[in-house]
């Protein structure tokens, strides 16, 4: 079975599910799962596992960076173009207030979810909520890191409606749909988001990324090694080379003993270039918590 990571390049108009679906056909397997939903609406990097590298998707780093075009003076229902407009109006940009608000979403911050969302409330997703017009009032705020925020330009700043043009640097579970629509309160005249590129997610950067008509080709060729990533090349956990005997201790769900690591802490266990295992160390003993061989 194909084990690995591959870095996809979604187009617009996709679900992040239509994407794997697409893959298990494409490879002609049905282990195949993303490293976080990307809005239909957005495009750019997302991080597919197959095989039993769909295992260490709770291990990746789940950091982001996007490019987000916000529309000025246009507020809708889904924070972004695809909604209801709710309100709209002609808007002046003044960057000096702008890049002043933008400031401001620095550092940890308090974000409640859009409200067509897949976040759970009480047992339901939030869209499913919306879509019946049911209205809530107690979406709980989540805590998400804003890193790095900057406006890149500003286009058709003539425009009744100009666009923003911000690149974005932060936590994963972070809602840039959130961000348009809290700038727009901010500035008293609404906004939402346009379109969204994700340059960043993890380790996986969007100039590496693939598109899936490639991914398609090389796979027809039998060209694995031009798309599958090996999980160790992405995983921070430090690298402990094992032998033949060793790997059939771990293959059994034994422990190893060890006098070189006291450190509590993971890592990762290689049995000739092969991801044997994601292990624990705690005292003197290393114990496996997820076996791949």
């Amino acid at each position: 079975m194909l084990s690995g990571i591959i870095n996809v390049n979604k187009p617009g108009g996709f679900t992040s599910h239509q994407i794997v679906s697409r893959l298990r056909k494409i490879l002609g397997i049905k282990q195949v799962g993303h490293t976080g939903t990307l809005d239909p609406l957005a495009v750019g990097v997302l991080p597919v596992c197959t095989g039993k590298a769909t295992r260490i998707i709770e291990y990746l780093d789940t950091s982001k960076a996007y490019r987000a075009y916000i529309l000025l003076g246009v507020k809708t229902d889904t924070y972004d173009t695809e909604g209801r407009v709710l309100q709209k109006s002609p808007v002046k940009p003044d960057p000096e207030k702008i890049n002043e608000y933008l400031d401001g979403f620095l550092g940890t911050i308090k974000q409640i979810p859009p409200m067509y969302s897949a976040v759970h409330y009480k047992g339901k997703r939030l869209y499913e909520y919306a879509r019946k017009n049911i209205e809530i009032e107690d979406i709980p705020a989540r805590e998400v890191i804003i890193n790095a925020i900057e406006l890149v330009e500003i286009q058709n700043p003539d425009a009744e409606n100009p666009v923003l043009v911000v690149d974005i640097d932060c936590s994963g579970g972070t809602y840039i749909r959130s961000i348009a629509h809290d700038l727009g309160e901010k500035l008293g005249y609404g906004c939402c988001l346009e379109n969204l590129i994700r340059t960043r997610s993890g380790k996986f950067y969007l100039e590496d990324s693939l598109s899936l008509e490639q991914i398609e080709g090389y796979a027809q060729k039998g060209e694995v090694e031009k798309f599958l990533i090996h999980p160790g090349k992405v995983l921070d956990f430090e690298v402990i080379e094992i032998d033949r005997e060793q790997k059939d201790r771990i293959k059994n769900g034994q422990s190893l003993v060890t006098a070189a690591h006291h450190e509590e802490k993971l890592i990762q266990l290689v049995f000739e270039d092969n991801l044997a295992a994601i292990a624990e160390v705690k005292e003197d003993k290393i114990k496996p918590v997820k076996v791949f061989c």
